[in-house]
């Protein structure tokens, strides 16, 4: 994981935007913005004082250097912060500054001229309790003000901005050497006498503008260095903090510069929104001011918490995330170890889009699978989370679901058609129609019907991974290396990544390469068409999708942002983890558009339907496939259907019975649609259920209530413990309940007053 920490480096995540950049004082501006946006004048008033000190003044002053670098400033204009900050002044009805209760210093602290710069460092050090003398060569503060301002709106506000404070103010007293201000016993000295005047021989400095002599720092800076008004008062507040470090650990650090802003604006924020004009003498109206507040985009590197499901609905920032990661891969045989971020990995869908959008390069997908594997090396990973899909690509490679023949007739394979796993468990006819219209346009097509090993991925299995990879290689390999025509764009992209000697087309570019027009009875209907996160940049496979759209005389839309979204909720399978979580990405995806999708992603088509969302395979619209039931199979019904489908596809296409039989159980169960949806939602099949009864009732270990005239009884598959409710109704068992969970149960040596076989699980 060390390259993964190395990465983040380039983490921009606590970059400041572009007008906090290039602003003199560095104000938090999105802070501000917000509160102005609430119309909380006081709250950013108080944001604005506290970084600038003298908020009045600055406000009347300041040339507005964010304007040359905000984004907008190319798409329609600069958003108007100096009058946001006129208007927030002008608003804002509490403006007495906080009497800290600091305790006092010993550190004496002089500072030579009482303009703006002078007055801002010594405002700062005195409000934090050092020893502060002023020494001002003229018989009034303010330096340059005077020619800028009227004294009545500066004075005010410097004497507001003091009222608490405890300083020595020294006027017509003209400090000639760095010996008159030695004498004093001054550990820090800073010199800001304005442009033109005396700076005792300390600029130019090694260190910047400042040196040590005989244990005292003197600090030079402001218009006496060419800063302008605005730059000479943040540099005062910047010689504070140099001071303060200097007292603090005998140290010099003359303020730097910041770096340029790295953040890269992001394009789709910039909708062109005319700047507001005020109308309250100069100033905006409330509504007004929330109108331009809310005219910023908000400039920060937050790609992740915006385009990435994960980071938005946990509210992490990138930081937070890899710690959290660290601490939770550690190795530790401590039984207190903590693991913040389990479930958080397992949330985590592997749509790549976070590190597409992320500008500094970071492989936060990558980050959280190698997490995956490390905890699963670790026997950290809840077994439960990912134990489901797994045994369902057991299932599917087994004897009773999979294929691997060549075409009827024919020793080679040019092409080899792969379905994947969910296609044919969703409707067996969207393989067996395809296959079939395949065998007609390229009579050579063999069949690799299996699983393409992800979930084994998605789980951090490496080894189980590894080995279902060979056994696909091998399969292939039988069949004479075809190119696979793939109908699944998570299995062409997982071939692609772990078997890059495979040539792979999608069926799509089949489809459309092969065919002029498509019959359709959906005309009428404008779709949108939803790329899933597997096809996202496959360029050819999107085409080759709209163009089967138009041939099929359908009219449809683009989403926003193209093929720039998120997982559908499918990827990573996460609804266990996470039930909450893939049913919000799952809902945010739905809700891209009003009308109803063109998939051609099975996942994707099966988690739209599920959430009511109106949408059709594109194979629905290509071959004539009326499904029976307008309902999603559950999972049961989903295993049946990869039995069916090869059955099926032996005696149409190969003229074979199928030899292998299903484990049977001999328990007819009754299970309500209420059910069998919780079911699915837990992940259970009727074989479980069954089993569960079946062996609680040989073992005699369930629970009767005769006044419900219920059983209850639980069992251990894998790593879940299955509880199930029934009831019995003659020769079937009515199922009441079923739920799960992760614990471990000891079983009792010891069962109704007789010994028992403690092992059994």
């Amino acid at each position: 994981m060390e390259k993964y920490w190395k990465q983040f480096q380039n983490c921009l995540q606590k970059e400041a935007p572009f007008c906090t950049n290039t602003c003199p004082f560095h104000m938090e501006v999105l802070e501000f913005q917000e509160k102005m946006a609430r119309k909380s004048y006081n709250a950013a008033y108080k944001t604005f004082r506290n970084t600038v000190a003298f908020p009045d003044i600055v406000a009347a002053l300041c040339p507005s250097y964010c304007s040359g670098v905000c984004p907008r400033k190319d798409s329609d204009q600069a958003v108007q912060l100096n009058l946001l900050e006129k208007t927030c002044v002008a608003r804002a009805t509490k403006k007495e500054p906080t009497d800290y209760n600091v305790p006092k210093k010993d550190a004496k602290i002089a500072v030579v001229g009482a303009g703006l710069s002078g007055l801002a460092c010594a405002l700062r050090l005195a409000q934090k309790k050092y020893d502060v003398t002023i020494y001002e060569k003229t018989d009034r503060l303010g330096g340059q003000l005077w020619d800028l301002l009227p004294s009545e709106l500066f004075l005010a506000d410097i004497s507001r901005q003091f009222q608490h404070e405890i300083y020595a103010m020294h006027l017509n007293t003209e400090i000639k050497s760095r010996e008159d201000l030695k004498a004093g016993g001054f550990q820090a000295v800073y010199v800001a006498t304005g442009s033109g005047g005396p700076d005792f021989g300390i600029s130019g400095g090694e260190d910047g503008h400042c040196l040590i002599e005989d244990k005292t720092a003197f600090f030079a800076g402001g218009s006496l260095m060419g800063k302008d008004v605005m730059q000479a008062l943040a540099e005062g507040l910047s010689m504070a903090w140099a001071i303060e470090v200097f007292v603090k650990a005998e140290k010099l650090e003359y303020p730097e510069d910041m770096a340029a802003c790295r953040i890269v604006a992001d394009p789709d924020k910039l909708k062109k929104t005319a700047a507001v004009l005020p109308t309250d003498n100069g100033l905006f109206t409330d509504e007004e001011v929330v109108q331009e507040a809310n005219r910023c985009i908000r400039c920060q590197c937050d790609g992740c918490m915006t385009y990435c499901d994960l980071f938005a609905y946990h509210k992490k920032w990138p930081l937070r995330v890899r710690d959290d990661i660290m601490s939770t891969i550690a190795p530790s045989e401590s039984m207190l170890h903590k693991t913040p971020a389990t479930r958080l990995l397992n949330t985590c869908t592997q749509c790549g889009l976070c590190d597409e959008v992320c500008t500094g390069g970071i492989e936060i997908t990558s980050m959280m699978l190698d997490a995956r594997r490390r905890l699963h090396k670790l026997d950290k990973m809840p077994g439960g989370y990912h134990q489901f899909w797994v045994r369902d690509m057991e299932f599917t490679n087994s004897d009773l679901a999979a294929i691997t023949k060549k075409a009827p007739g024919h020793e080679d394979c040019t092409y080899a058609f792969f379905p994947g796993c969910q296609l044919g468990a969703g409707e067996p006819r969207y393989v067996s129609e395809v296959y079939k219209w395949l065998l007609q346009k390229k009579p050579d097509t063999g069949l690799l019907l299996r699983c393409c090993s992800v979930p084994a991925e998605w789980a951090g299995n490496e080894a189980m991974h590894d080995m279902e990879i060979c056994a696909l290689k091998e399969e292939w390999e039988s069949l004479g290396k075809p190119i696979l025509i793939m109908a699944c764009p998570a299995c062409k992209k997982h071939l692609q990544q772990y078997l890059p000697e495979i040539k792979t087309t999608s069926l799509y570019e089949i489809l459309d390469q092969e065919s002029e027009a498509w019959p359709s009875s959906n005309k009428a209907i404008t779709y949108s068409v939803f790329d899933p996160c597997t096809a996202r940049n496959d360029e050819a496979m999107e085409a080759a999708v709209r163009s089967l759209v138009k041939k099929a005389g359908c009219q449809f839309e683009e989403l926003p942002n193209g093929d720039k979204h998120g997982c559908c909720g499918y990827g990573g399978h996460v609804s266990v983890a996470n039930a909450d979580y893939a049913s919000y990405v799952a809902k945010r995806r739905s809700s891209l558009s009003e009308n109803p999708y063109i998939a051609y992603c099975s996942n994707c088509r099966d988690v739209f339907e599920g959430e009511g969302k109106p949408v059709s395979h594109i194979l629905e619209l290509l071959f004539p496939i009326d499904r029976e039931d307008s309902l999603l199979p559950h999972l049961t019904q989903r295993r049946y259907n990869r039995i069916k489908l090869k059955e099926t596809l032996l005696y149409e296409i190969w003229g074979e019975k199928m030899e292998e039989e299903q484990k049977s159980f001999t328990l007819d169960l009754l299970i309500s649609p209420e059910i069998r949806e919780k079911m699915d939602r837990l992940k259970l099949i009727e074989e479980d259920i069954a089993t569960v009864i079946e062996q609680s009732e040989a073992d005699e270990r369930q629970t009767y209530d005769p006044k419900t005239e219920l059983y209850t009884c639980y069992r251990e598959i894998g790593h879940v413990t299955c509880w199930v409710q029934y009831r019995i109704m003659g020769a079937q068992r009515e199922i009441i309940n079923v739920y799960t969970h992760r614990m471990k149960i000891k079983l009792e040596g010891v069962w109704n007053g007789r010994k028992t076989d403690a092992a059994l699980q």
